[in-house]
């Protein structure tokens, strides 16, 4: 096919602090430069093959929170709305 037709797109956007690079789900990332949070697990570069539960990711990501520089951000439902509105 010279070409192909998009039928649709995909986005992932991320908010600070929700997948770290010692995330126990895996991550893109080749190193951690932070000593505190080398501290909160090791490093698994790329998806795990088997995830673990949620209730270890929310305990991952509890213990991280005061290791961040910054506060964990999230988009709310109106922040969500207002991403939507954009492309439409």
């Amino acid at each position: 096919m010279r070409n192909p037709i998009v039928i649709a797109h995909h986005l992932i956007w991320t908010a600070y602090g929700h997948w770290l690079p010692n995330d126990p789900r895996g991550s893109g990332s080749f190193g951690i430069r932070n000593d505190v949070l080398a501290e909160l697990g090791e490093l698994h570069y790329g998806r795990k093959r088997i995830q673990p539960p949620g209730v270890v990711v929310r305990e991952f990501l509890d213990e991280s929170a005061d290791a961040l520089k910054h506060p964990r951000r999230a988009f709310d439902l109106i922040m969500r709305q207002q991403f939507a509105d954009a492309f439409t």
